[in-house]
């Protein structure tokens, strides 16, 4: 009886040691099953240590980031007036390069009206010269739309308005004189003078 209780008792799921083609094919598939398991494990770990690399990352590049646009919104007022600076230099460049016909056209125009008329605004165009002016008479308005009809670069004078203003004795007229084309006319240039 001694003997039967030392006796280590086996349990085996497979019928049989023998070696037929069913214990063969059980015995491969448990050890491809805890081979799988292994593998799967394994890169189940390898991918949860990953995962925590790329968080790293994310939060150092998140940091980065942030401090990088602490700075650019440190520069970004500089930067603004770096623009239009470089904007009113190229506008500059263009007026420079260009002829300066409209301004003498602007010149010209202002000097026909001196000692007639107030000038309101004047605003000329490579096409027309626009003028809002008043005058003390009808009488000197006539004088400078006359003057204005014989300048050599204004093909033909529009009046748009005239009031009369009774109260400060003043005659108010808006013109609208059309230029001649030059050869050399650039595109959307315009001087304007606005004088009180």
């Amino acid at each position: 009886m001694a003997e039967k209780t030392q006796k280590k008792r086996i349990i085996n799921l497979l019928p049989n040691r023998d070696d037929t083609l069913l214990n063969q094919f059980l015995s491969w598939s448990l050890s491809v099953g805890r081979l799988l398991v292994i593998i799967t494990e394994t890169l189940a770990l390898s991918v949860f240590l990953y995962r925590f690399s790329l968080d790293m990352k994310i939060v150092d590049l998140h940091d980065k980031i942030k401090t990088e646009r602490i700075i650019v919104n440190n520069f970004k007022d500089g930067e603004v007036i770096y623009r239009n600076l470089q904007s009113t230099l190229a506008t500059a460049r263009q007026y420079e390069s260009d002829d300066d016909h409209v301004v003498t056209v602007v010149k010209d125009v202002i000097g026909l009206g001196k000692n007639k008329i107030t000038f309101i605004n004047v605003t000329a165009t490579q096409d027309a010269v626009d003028i809002q002016a008043q005058a003390q008479s009808a009488g000197l308005l006539s004088l400078f739309t006359q003057a204005l009809k014989s300048y050599p670069e204004v093909t033909g004078i529009t009046i748009n308005r005239v009031e009369s203003k009774t109260s400060s004795s003043v005659v108010i007229v808006s013109i609208t004189a059309q230029l001649r084309h030059t050869e050399k006319a650039p595109t959307a240039k315009t001087a304007s003078a606005q004088l009180p």
